[in-house]
């Protein structure tokens, strides 16, 4: 593996002035839909998907799990690369919800290599390689599932 370009630093799509039209790899926004693991299996909603507003790339979901009225509620990334599927009202996650629930918890506040940390902290829970590092297998490409 060879680094191509450091992981810049992420915002929400609904934050970033920028809609679906303006990212080629997202055809609609996923928010507000459940996200299902593989097996079917509620693990929270698509609180808002994280881009990359100077490459045009949508990299992660944010997913929002746990907790009650808002209380408690833990944010998550998980990779696009990760999707399954997709439907009306649903985004189908090809990893187990326990999984995903013990991946890394959202950190909105980090910058500079603190953030490309965590990016790729995310990306090893998940056994995908980052976009912004090239692989013999091709960029996002995972050798499980």
């Amino acid at each position: 593996m060879t680094m191509t370009m450091p992981a810049r630093e992420l915002d929400r799509l609904s934050l970033s002035g920028l809609t679906t039209e303006d990212l080629p790899e997202l055809s609609e926004d996923l928010t507000g839909r459940t996200l299902l693991d593989r097996l079917g299996q509620m693990v929270g909603s698509v609180a808002d998907v994280m881009i990359d507003a100077e490459r045009f790339r949508a990299p992660f979901l944010l997913i929002g799990s746990g907790g009650l009225l808002g209380l408690g509620r833990q944010l998550r990334l998980v990779p696009r690369d990760a999707i399954a599927r997709v439907e009306e009202d649903a985004v189908y996650i090809d990893r187990d919800k326990d999984l995903i629930l013990s991946g890394p918890v959202f950190k909105d506040d980090l910058t500079g290599d603190e953030a490309e940390r965590h990016y790729a902290d995310v990306y090893a829970h998940y056994g995908i390689t980052p976009y912004w590092v090239e692989s013999p297998l091709g960029a996002g490409a995972s050798d499980e599932h």
